[in-house]
């Protein structure tokens, strides 16, 4: 096999960017934007990919492509020949920042938070716009993108210079579609345009992105996508690649990271021919599919919803039993046993970062991806995870489903009991309904007497299947009457009239 050749790669020795700063940048007059929401400030704080910040400076390259003046020394005052400095101008390039708040993203918000900060102490920009995409979720009449968003953000705008970027892990059913293909290839056509995928590269194949590597060419430095020449790399001879479509828009792919930014940044700052991996659209994708997400997908897709799909399978034949056996079967073991507790909580993304934090301080927002995009989950309320308090819950298991990974368990009531500790003292004063809840779990106690509201629902469900699937010598009177309450109220407010 013969790899690409050497020139086509930046290589870079560290993944930090210690270069010193020898020209002052002044801040922006306004912060960055907050984009999700925050669990309290007494809650342990989940940590970014350590990486992320390195890979935004990496946008530094982009500066060349700006023929602003820069300040680059201070100009001694009273020196003979000294010469005043041009004026600086305003920087001449915005960078969009599209960023996939689809269910299965929710691992990752903080990274994107620490991605978006970090860009925004990027001076040479001058306005980093950050626009959201549903790919996947909640309201299936809600357009992919937002107008107001897109029309803010000056997206196809040729007057105005942008750099775009758009942060995904393409799970979503709305990478299925040709909606998003259109706006993107559309875009394309008028700005450089990039996909960073927050998953790692050997990763990618669980997505709808079907990347291949190509050589690119820029005919025009910082030239939109239309530009790009393109090359079948040397070593496809061996395993003949599918031909170029006639018409076609080449989409770079790239992880979020330092070395596979510069790379890029290569590519749209200078003439020489660079590798990639990159994703093909139509020139012209279908327009005759509405922009809801709804229809962004097809038929047996939709049919899943509200189901957060797994990547490679649209449609289970398989029970309870069955989707768990084959999801622990296939995943890496933290991610299994990490899974095997997040049985026992109510699920949001902070109460699953709240368990993992606690109880799998090794873990990182990988596991915790794969778990939400497993298909054992779905989503049960109304508000996107990125808006959604710490108190109200988003996510639940499949039917059947908590149970199964309940009884995997290596020590039923132990594992309940520490999980259960973890929610009582960080939920107890905002909902009532888990206070006392590790101690009536050691004491085999469940309650006598419940009253169940819409609030509470989704945190009794949880305990009355702790106490069905992995405390049997619990008084089952109780435990009994504790579910007959539970699905007489469910049938009283849920019913379709």
């Amino acid at each position: 096999m013969t790899a690409p050749p050497t020139s086509n790669w930046l290589i870079t020795s560290t993944p930090q960017d210690n270069r010193t700063q020898l020209f002052h940048l002044p801040p922006r007059p306004f912060p960055p934007p907050q984009l999700f929401s925050q669990p309290p400030d007494d809650w342990p704080q989940p940590v970014p990919v350590p990486a992320v910040p390195a890979a935004a400076s990496a946008l530094r390259a982009l500066e060349a492509l700006d023929p602003t003046p820069r300040i680059n020394s201070p100009t001694a005052a009273n020196v003979p020949g000294a010469k005043p400095h041009p004026p600086v101008k305003p920087p001449a390039w915005d960078l969009v920042l599209i960023v996939d708040t689809g269910a299965s993203m929710a691992a990752w918000y903080e990274s994107i938070n620490a991605f978006v900060e970090s860009a925004y102490k990027l001076g040479h920009f001058a306005d980093v716009p950050v626009v959201s995409l549903h790919s996947q979720g909640f309201d299936p009449n809600r357009s992919v993108f937002d107008s107001v968003e897109v029309g803010r953000a000056g997206l196809g705008d040729p007057e105005r210079k942008k750099i775009v970027l758009v942060i995904t892990d393409a799970v979503g059913p709305a990478w299925q579609g040709q909606t998003l293909k259109r706006h993107l290839a559309g875009w394309s056509r008028t700005h450089p345009l990039a996909i960073l995928h927050v998953q790692p590269h050997p990763h990618w194949g669980r997505s709808a992105l079907k990347t291949r590597p190509l050589n690119l060419r820029s005919a025009e430095l910082g030239g939109p996508n239309t530009t790009f020449e393109t090359q079948v790399p040397d070593f496809e001879f061996l395993v003949p690649a599918e031909p170029l479509p006639d018409s076609f828009v080449v989409v770079p792919v790239m992880e979020m990271s330092k070395r596979w930014i510069e790379q890029w940044c290569r590519l749209l700052n200078s003439s020489k021919w660079v590798s990639q991996q990159a994703v093909v659209f139509p020139a012209t994708p279908s327009p005759d599919e509405p922009d809801t997400l709804s229809t962004a997908s097809s038929a047996d897709l939709a049919a899943t919803t509200p189901r957060i799909p797994q990547a490679r399978r649209e449609r289970d034949p398989l029970g309870a039993e069955g989707l768990v056996v084959e999801f622990l079967k296939k995943s890496v073991s933290d991610t299994a046993n990490l899974t095997v507790l997040l049985a026992a909580a109510p699920l949001n993304r902070h109460i699953m970062q709240l368990v993992a934090t606690h109880l799998m301080p090794h873990t990182g927002p990988e596991h915790l991806a794969e778990i939400l995009s497993s298909g054992l989950i779905q989503v049960i309320g109304t508000k996107d995870p990125g808006s959604a308090p710490y108190d109200q819950i988003v996510f639940d298991f499949l039917p059947g489903v908590r149970k199964q990974l309940l009884a995997r368990q290596r020590d039923g009531q132990k594992d309940c009991f520490e999980v259960a500790q973890i929610i009582d003292k960080h939920l107890a004063a905002v909902v009532p309904a888990v206070e006392g809840l590790a101690e009536r779990i050691r004491q085999l106690s469940p309650p006598d007497i419940v009253n169940i509201t819409e609030e509470n629902l989704p945190y009794l469900e949880v305990e009355r299947d702790i106490f069905q699937a992995r405390i049997p010598r619990a008084r089952a009177d109780a435990v009994h009457r504790m579910s007959e309450n539970i699905e007489r109220f469910k049938k009283l407010t849920h019913s379709v009239p």
